[in-house]
């Protein structure tokens, strides 16, 4: 049997800057598919490659005008992560352990993504805040006190017993600030502060959204985090 000192070991020779171990029994089975625990772990993006974007109103259109998507630091992280996911079930499978990655390819291969509706069971930031990583900002991204939302997170589930520890979320400290909101150039941004009764479509229409990253970006608490020397 796998111990957790194991995973900690992978994850981190990956490079990943935290590491939760999560109980996710009180979440429904459709949401855990029967698993006992979480695995969560990401990586911050980096101070210069938000100071650039930012500096960039039209960044996202500009890299897709130019067809360098592929050179693009935050969608290079978010495929970093899904692969470590992948690699990290394939880790404990070998180990006589259940897994299951919850990378963007497995979800969908396994049909649990709505495509209608882009919604996946168990979204990696409903386990972050069983962690007490952070809240969710008007934005719809999690929001934490350290790296503000320039984070890209994955994670794993599995029936492997491990020392979980889970935290009450602290609450949000968006108050009237409508930054995100005022940088969203579709308007698909609601401008409403999330509670633990709300619901994604609460605070912004997916369908409207069209990501250009700024409402990460131009967020004060991301600010902060890239400004910090």
């Amino acid at each position: 049997m796998i111990n957790q000192s194991q995973i900690i070991e992978f994850l981190g020779f990956k490079g990943m800057d935290f590491i939760h171990f999560v109980d996710i029994t009180q979440l429904p089975e459709e949401q855990t598919q029967g698993y006992c625990s979480a695995i969560l772990f990401g990586k911050a993006l980096t101070k210069p490659y938000l100071q650039k974007v930012a500096s960039t109103k039209d960044y996202v259109a500009q890299m897709i005008r130019r067809n360098e998507i592929d050179t693009d630091e935050f969608h290079n992280t978010e495929i970093t992560t899904d692969k470590i996911a992948d690699e990290l079930s394939i880790f404990l499978a070998d180990r006589n352990t259940n897994a299951f990655s919850q990378s963007e390819a497995n979800i969908e291969q396994s049909g649990l993504y709505n495509t209608n509706e882009h919604r996946t069971p168990l979204p990696h930031k409903t386990i972050a805040l069983l962690a007490g990583m952070g809240w969710i900002g008007k934005n719809d991204l999690l929001i934490t006190p350290h790296y503000g939302s320039a984070i890209s997170m994955c994670s794993v589930l599995t029936d492997t017993p491990l020392d979980t520890t889970n935290k009450t979320s602290p609450q949000p400290t968006c108050g009237t600030c409508s930054i995100c909101q005022d940088n969203c150039k579709t308007g698909a941004i609601k401008g409403h502060t999330w509670t633990k009764l709300s619901n994604r479509d609460m605070l912004i229409n997916v369908h409207q959204c069209k990501p250009c990253l700024q409402c990460m970006v131009t967020c004060p608490h991301t600010v902060k985090y890239f400004n910090k020397k």
